[in-house]
Parts: structure tokens; sequence; C-alpha cells
């Protein structure tokens, strides 16, 4: 008998879709956490053909390859609900502040960083006046 459930493919996960998977620590499968999509593993010209996704643990720091950068399978990937403009402010500033201190595998990170770039002007627009001025 075949199993209908649509599996999860690198096209459902787009950069900058928020997600909750377990990181990989020398040969062992951490517990899930909060983590953001950089892209297709080996950068956008594979998004056609790539079977991984690269994301980001940001909880355990800037961006870097092996640490808090790894690729991932889709079906090891959920989405969460919330979105960069919507998640916790704080959580979000360590994004924003974080994300031009490391470096990511092929020279991706392009496409996150415009989104990070873009939640922050959403963010802005939506705050209340502080009524300085």
């Amino acid at each position: 008998m075949l199993n209908t459930t649509q599996v999860p493919a690198v096209a459902d996960f787009p950069a900058a879709t928020l997600v909750t998977a377990g990181p990989w620590f020398r040969g062992h499968q951490l517990d899930p956490r909060p983590a953001v999509v950089v892209g297709p593993f080996g950068g956008p010209e594979f998004a056609d053909t790539a079977e991984m996704v690269v994301v980001w643990y940001f909880t355990l720091g800037a961006p870097l390859p092996g640490d808090s950068v790894q690729a991932m399978f889709p079906h090891e990937l959920t989405p969460r609900e919330e979105t960069l403009t919507t998640m916790d402010t704080g959580a979000f500033c360590d994004i924003a502040t974080s994300l031009p201190l490391g470096r990511f595998p092929y020279n991706q990170g392009n496409a996150l960083v415009a989104a990070v770039n873009r939640a922050v002007r959403e963010r802005i627009e939506a705050a209340p006046a502080t009524g300085r001025g």
C-alpha cells in the first residue's frame, strides 16, 4: 500500500522560512530548536535540484557552517506559523545583530539578509509612533 502523504521538498522551504529542527552535533541529533532557512544546499542556482536545505540555528550564535549552519533534509524540518516580521522581537533582534557576524557556505545568505532587512522595515512601519522627534 502506497502512502499518499506528500513528502516535503526543498521548494517548500524558501529562504527566511522559520522552522523547528534538531541540529546535529558530533553524530548525535540534538533536541529540536528554532532555525531559519538560508536556502537550498549549494546555493540558489541549485534550487531545482537540491535535496537539502541549509538552515541557521540562530539560538546557537552567529552563522558558522557546521556549528549553527547545517544542511538538513526537508522531512527533518517543521515549518513555524510565525515569520521574521511577526516573531518575538528579542529573537528577531538576535537574528538581525548576529547575521552580519557570521558566514554561510557557498556564499549563501543573500536572500536571508534581504528578508531580514525587509522585516526590519516592516517592523518599523508597524511600530506605533514613539512621540520622539
